[in-house]
């Protein structure tokens, strides 16, 4: 199967460029009620922080500046019945991917909640990037769902 260069998953160059461990917190939060409780029991923490000057540099060089550093198959998952799943990385070029828990076979679905089936929307999910709070990133690793979260923070 040939290989073809996407910048669909473009957004995701930065997080291992920019990654560090998150802060320990500064003061205790107030104690959450029970409905967020629930909602943070469902969600899991972001594993690693991005600076907010950071993603606005990559950001502000747009997707074109990416295209070498990640090989996607040239044709996106689908279902048996021909639905969109997302795209398969190929090959992740380079060591700035280092830190990064993606690798070779995962498939992208999402990233920070948006399609990315078509360019206009793999665009719009990178543009946002530069006022998220956070990048997420889902995909599917051996069948199974995966999420990636890093937070997005001003100095």
């Amino acid at each position: 199967m040939s290989r073809i260069h996407f910048s669909f998953l473009a957004p995701l160059l930065f997080v291992a460029c920019a990654s560090s461990k998150p802060p320990p917190p500064a003061a205790p939060a107030p104690a959450p009620t029970t409905q967020t409780t629930a909602a943070a029991a469902s969600e899991p923490e972001p594993t690693s922080v991005l600076h907010r000057a950071d993603v606005h540099r990559v950001v502000s060089k747009g997707l074109g500046a990416f295209l070498a550093r990640v090989t996607l198959d040239d044709q996106p998952a689908m279902t048996k019945d021909g639905k969109f799943v997302g795209f398969r990385i190929a090959a992740l070029q380079g060591d700035s991917w280092r830190g990064v828990d993606l690798k070779p076979g995962d498939v992208v679905t999402r990233v920070n909640g948006f399609s990315i089936e078509r360019p206009e929307q793999a665009l719009e999910a990178f543009q946002s990037l530069d006022v998220a709070s956070e990048l997420r990133v889902d995909l599917q690793r051996d069948g199974a769902p995966h999420e990636l979260r890093y937070a997005i923070v001003d100095p």
